[in-house]
C-alpha cells in the first residue's frame, strides 16, 4: 500500500464523462459516479503524480488526464450521493448536465488496489466542485456559416415535416 493512501487532494481541470450528479449505471447496475479531469496543467499533473493515479493521454481533446470514481451505494446498498458545489460553494443545482469541458475541482481520496491480478491506485472521488459549466446537450453540434447556403423554404430555421414512404 502507497504512503498516500486515504489522503485527500483536490485536483482541477476540464470535465469529461462526467457522472457526477446521476450516476452512470452502464458498467455496474448499483450505478457509479465518474469523471475524466483533463487537460490538467503542470501544478495539477503534480497532484496525480503525488496520489499515484495513472495519467492518461489519449492523443484527443482531453490532453492529459485521469479518471475519478465514486461508490454510488452504501456498503448496506443503500443510494449514496455525490457532493456537487456551484463556484460560491452553493449546492449545485441546475437542470443541466455537466458538459464536456466545464471547469472543475475535483476531491478525493487515492487508494491503492489489488484485484484479480490487476494493481494500481483508484482516485475516490468525494466532491464536485463545478466552476464554469458547459452545458451537456441542447445545443447544436454545428456553427452557423456566414455567406452559407439558406433554405428558401425554411427560413425561420424550423423543423420540417418530410412525408414517409408508405
Amino acid at each position: 500500500m502507497s504512503s498516500n493512501d486515504n489522503k485527500t487532494y483536490v485536483i482541477s481541470g476540464e470535465a469529461y464523462w462526467a457522472h457526477i450528479l446521476r450516476p452512470n449505471t452502464k458498467w455496474k447496475p448499483e450505478g457509479e459516479y465518474s469523471v475524466e479531469v483533463c487537460n490538467l496543467d503542470e501544478a495539477n499533473l503534480k497532484v496525480a503524480t503525488e496520489a499515484g493515479l495513472e495519467i492518461k493521454n489519449k492523443s484527443d481533446e482531453r490532453g492529459k488526464f485521469v479518471t475519478l470514481k465514486g461508490y454510488a451505494t452504501h456498503k448496506d446498498g443503500s443510494p449514496k450521493g455525490l457532493v456537487v458545489k456551484d463556484s460560491q460553494l452553493n449546492p449545485f443545482i441546475s437542470d443541466s448536465l455537466v458538459g464536456n469541458g466545464s471547469k472543475i475541482n475535483a476531491m478525493f481520496f487515492a487508494s491503492s488496489f489489488d484485484w484479480n491480478g490487476s494493481t494500481g491506485v483508484r482516485g475516490n472521488l468525494l466532491q464536485v466542485q463545478v466552476v464554469e459549466l458547459i452545458p451537456y446537450g441542447g445545443g447544436s453540434d454545428f456553427e452557423v456559416v456566414p455567406n452559407g447556403y439558406v433554405s428558401s423554404e425554411n427560413v425561420d430555421n424550423e423543423a420540417v415535416d418530410f412525408p414517409l414512404a408508405s
